[in-house]
């Protein structure tokens, strides 16, 4: 359904006062029909978009998110996460509805339902339609010299399909959240696809650190863990050592070969 909401000129009260009624009308219709997904405002947005996904990281049905993100003149307003259980509002006004739907027993109920209708329950038939195109994703964990004391670490994922995927930082056993970049999920022009994860942190003497990697085409999670058995100071120090003693080396073979020279001579 389309609703065209001119709000090019405040002046004229006609419209804004239409531009509150199609609001109102088009929020009632979504709250009680679910029928509404989205109302154009002009010939470049959207008054309401609302767009329902599903998303697979594993084979696992449990293990699926079922998402809903909710443009308001193309800001993205709120969204629901069916893994974290409720809606969480980006703008003041997707606060308050984020509020306002939490606190519905039966607005939860139904996206309970939801989640089972359209992402649980045709988890076979989507992986039957997939299983000949599925591409598991190559995986390379790289550290990169940067200018401060903080280390950094990019986890990246190759060729894989179909779009979905999950990379997560794990550091002792927890999830990593803080100083996490993630780019957007890039084609490579031939149906797969790559994505890369950075990681920037200060390494502890002990730190364990992992980046685990959660995709469709594999049976669990991938784990690649980070050799930090010694940090960037202590490589250092290490190779500089190293090398005095190379040297050393060096310099006591050519004493022994000129020594015994001079022991042939005389």
């Amino acid at each position: 359904m389309n609703c065209t909401a001119l709000v090019e000129n405040p002046q004229h009260s006609g419209l804004t006062v239409y531009n509150m009624k199609c609001f109102t009308f088009l929020l009632f219709l979504y709250l009680f029909s679910r029928s509404v997904v989205d109302c154009a405002a002009d010939g470049k947005g959207y008054f309401i978009f609302i767009d329902n996904w599903c998303a697979w990281y594993t084979r696992e049905p449990e293990q699926v998110e079922f998402l809903i993100d909710w443009y308001f003149n193309e800001q993205f307003t709120m969204r629901y996460n069916s893994t974290v259980g409720n809606w969480t509002g980006f703008t003041p006004a997707g606060l308050i509805f984020a509020s306002m739907y939490n606190e519905n027993i039966y607005e939860v109920k139904q996206k309970i339902l939801e989640r089972q209708l359209i992402c649980v329950d045709n988890t076979d038939l989507l992986f039957t339609g997939m299983d000949l195109n599925m591409a598991e994703p190559n995986i390379t964990l790289t550290e990169i010299t940067t200018s401060s004391h903080d280390t950094m670490l990019v986890c990246s994922a190759y060729d894989f399909y179909p779009k979905h995927i999950r990379v997560t930082w794990h550091r002792n056993g927890q999830e990593v959240t803080s100083g996490v970049t993630l780019t957007d999920v890039m084609t490579n022009g031939d149906g797969s696809y790559h994505v890369h994860s950075f990681l920037e942190f200060t390494p502890g003497r002990q730190d364990r650190v992992s980046c685990v990697v959660e995709h469709i085409s594999l049976r669990e999670p991938k784990i690649y863990d980070w050799d930090s058995s010694f940090n960037q100071s202590e490589r250092s120090f290490v190779i500089g050592g190293v090398c005095a003693l190379l040297l050393g080396a060096v310099i006591l073979s050519s004493g022994l070969i000129h020594y015994r020279r001079r022991r042939s001579v005389i």
